[in-house]
């Protein structure tokens, strides 16, 4: 069957999350601290720190495990529990925001040639987000493109905090081919990690590329039908898939 879907990634694929990751991180240790100030309590920044890290925890497990992204709403309430501190409802709402929009206030840098790669890939096939979030938002994400100019490229999103499942659940993967009508076969799904993106997209009856040019901790034992560099590797390797070559 023709190749009619592209679904990718974001994280890891699209972007480079190490890139603004420790502004994104100060910004909400800074309100988290000044909360904290407010409800009369101070703290050192190793034990907030280890508040953080259980909070990540907390939801690498959910997410592994029951293939669950939970809402950053419940990350930041989460951290209150663990600090057992109370905070008003309109602080709660402005730390989840700051935690949510640090994206656009530090972002993360475009992988090379994702430009130039979209751009072709969009003159044949369909193109569809298929990503997982933490704690930026599908909404957020958006923005950032749009900001970037590159949401014109896509005709559908599919976020795991808007839809309640995370990949590899079947579900992450069907919403983009219901939206479009294809069937797995006539889709190609571009990401990082051989558990969520390739054996996802694969246990559906899809093709995947391994995309390594920001991760390449998969690339040992992968089962990708083919794997990209660059992206701008990536259309001549879908184009191939298209043809049915090895």
């Amino acid at each position: 069957m023709a190749v009619r879907l592209i679904t990718i990634d974001f994280w890891n694929t699209m972007v480079d999350p190490h890139v603004g990751g420790e502004k994104r991180k100060e910004l909400r240790f800074a309100q988290l601290e000044r909360v904290l100030r407010q409800a009369g309590r101070r703290m050192e920044l190793e034990e907030l720190e280890a508040v953080y890290q259980q909070a990540r925890l907390w939801f690498e497990g959910s997410w592994q495990e029951a293939r669950y992204t939970p809402p950053v709403e419940l990350l930041v309430r989460r951290i209150w529990e663990e600090l057992d501190v109370e905070v008003a409802e309109e602080a709660h709402r402005e730390t989840v925001r700051v935690f949510e929009e640090g994206l656009l206030q530090a972002p993360p840098a475009f992988a090379p040639g994702l430009k130039e790669g979209l751009a072709e890939l969009a003159q044949r096939y369909a193109l569809c987000i298929v990503s997982d979030t933490m704690f930026s938002p599908g909404r957020v994400i958006r923005q950032l493109l749009e900001e970037a100019g590159l949401i014109g490229f896509f005709q559908h999103f599919v976020f795991s905090d808007e839809t309640g499942y995370a990949k590899p659940d079947p579900r992450a993967f069907l919403n983009a081919l219901r939206a479009f009508g294809v069937e797995p076969r006539e889709a190609v799904h571009i990401g990082d990690l051989q558990r969520t993106d390739v054996e996802g997209a694969q246990a559906l009856g899809m093709r995947a590329v391994l995309y390594v040019g920001l991760n390449r901790r998969d690339l040992e034992g992968h089962t990708a039908d083919a794997v990209a560099e660059d992206w701008l590797q990536i259309p001549p390797l879908v184009e191939q898939l298209d043809r049915g070559d090895p």
